[in-house]
């Protein structure tokens, strides 16, 4: 009798654990499967609508998200009609591909309506557009960002869904000449999360005039007033990408140790007045403020909390600032000025003094803000001018390249951090490819299978001789 109940259980025994074997195997196929359909399902949602799910670089389940197994990442982010690999590494058959590609594309773009829908939900809004919700070990060194922007909403979209991260701080201004629909829903994007804003005041930005850095201090007084966390602070337009993944940034900003990233001459500006090439945009203002040599430069910046809080707060920037209202172009006169004499003691500031570009021009004593490829190159910005030895395989708008697929290969492993410019409906797979690399390179690096060396960016010379603060 016994052994007939040995019996029994032992071949109930063995088909449970066959049935446990089989459900478990079922579960892992059907995981997997999963995984595999839903990457194949954003990335033909992709390609037909652009409606762009970045697609999480992590799984839903919060607990397994940082775990080094890959299976909890996605293999890979890949653009479906083209090989951006390839293109990036300059194969004429697929660039020649794009721009067939782009000369046929109907693509939609998301509209504003179509934002203040998907924001009706803000936990699947923020699942489905693929924000990195995590601060991925990078929470010791927030970073404030401005953006400014007047259309394109999925473009602006889609480079905060680049650069977020949940310890960053974001400020967003819509230019007043933007119609009310796209401040609503980029306003209604904004109140998905706890760190980004957009400003109530809405200023008529016009180029060569003070609107133009308006906006910019707003948007740094919003900041600084936000949280007293963040290191560094970034200017960026709608129509620009990051060429590095926030970890990089982070990396790039510790190199830099509290120098300044901005643009500056001296020299090319005092030889276009010396010669009447141009007008001297400062000659109706009179005299600047008393030992401040005048400098010009971009208006896109990274500057260190040090250098923000002076140009808030400091009197000789306020006296500075109210000066500039009266130039051409304030934009590229205030930022650069500041960080290009050392006798004001600006944090992060360049330090070089010199006489060797005085011309008989006895305010051009203080330094050397010669922005060149050696000494003290520019690297806040990838921006192709017209007058520029690369060529611009896009075509110019307003002198500075609108960059194409064919423009792509020198970004690769460019030094510089951000790229400028891309129009969403000009060679959309060009943006979409920047997307590819920036996403796989941040999957790389937190699966540990790739590094950064920061070396080259600790060695610049206006890292070395910063104005301590």
């Amino acid at each position: 009798m016994s052994w007939l109940i040995y019996r029994s259980f032992r071949s109930n025994f063995r088909g449970l654990l066959l049935l446990i074997i089989c459900g478990i195997t079922f579960c892992l196929l059907n995981y997997n499967r999963y995984l595999a359909c839903a990457t194949s399902s954003a990335f033909d949602q992709e390609g037909t609508s652009n409606v762009t799910g970045m697609l999480s670089l992590f799984p839903t389940v919060r607990p397994l998200t940082f775990q080094r197994d890959k299976a909890y990442f996605v293999k890979d982010r890949k653009v479906k009609q083209v090989n951006c690999a390839a293109i990036f590494d300059g194969d004429e058959s697929e660039t020649a591909l794009e721009e067939r590609l782009a000369s046929e594309d109907k693509r939609y773009f998301l509209q504003p309506i179509d934002y203040i829908n998907m924001t009706s939900n803000c936990s699947k809004f923020i699942l489905e557009r693929g924000y990195v919700i995590d601060s991925l070990d990078e929470n010791e060194f927030p970073i404030a960002f401005s953006i400014l922007m007047y259309t394109a909403i999925e473009q602006a979209e889609r480079l905060l869904r680049a650069i977020y991260r949940p310890q960053n701080v974001y400020c967003f201004h819509i230019d007043s000449k933007s119609g009310i629909d796209l401040y609503h829903a980029m306003s209604r994007i904004a109140e998905c999360f706890d760190n980004v804003h957009v400003l109530e005041k809405r200023v008529d930005v016009q180029w060569g005039h003070m609107s133009v850095l308006e906006p910019e201090i707003l948007c740094m007084k919003y900041l600084w007033n936000r949280s007293a966390k963040w290191k560094y602070f970034i200017n960026l337009t709608g129509m620009e990408f990051p060429l590095k993944t926030n970890y990089e940034l982070v990396r790039i900003l510790q190199a830099y140790n509290g120098s300044n990233d901005i643009e500056g001459t001296i020299k090319r500006l005092v030889i276009k007045l010396l010669g009447r090439a141009i007008p001297d945009r400062w000659a109706n203002a009179g005299p600047p403020p008393k030992d401040i040599a005048l400098t010009k430069g971009g208006v896109q910046i990274i500057a260190s909390r040090g250098f923000v809080d002076f140009a808030l707060h400091d009197p000789r920037a306020a006296e500075l600032l109210n000066w500039t209202r009266k130039t051409m172009h304030p934009d590229e006169t205030f930022f650069t000025t500041l960080n290009h004499n050392p006798i004001l003691g600006v944090p992060g500031s360049y330090r070089v003094l010199t006489n060797s570009y005085n011309l008989k021009l006895s305010n051009y004593l203080s330094g050397i803000p010669e922005t060149d490829e050696v000494v003290k190159p520019f690297l806040a910005r990838y921006i192709n001018w017209s007058w520029d030895t690369l060529e611009c395989h896009g075509k110019y708008v307003h002198s500075v390249c609108t960059h194409s697929a064919r423009d792509l290969p020198p970004m690769k492993d460019s030094k510089k951090l951000f790229v400028n410019k891309f129009h969403q409906e000009f060679h959309p797979l060009a943006y979409d490819c920047l997307e590819e690399l920036l996403l796989n390179r941040t999957r790389d690096r937190h699966l540990g299978l790739s590094s950064f060396n920061s070396t080259f960016y600790s060695n610049l010379d206006f890292v070395k001789n910063r104005v301590e603060p």
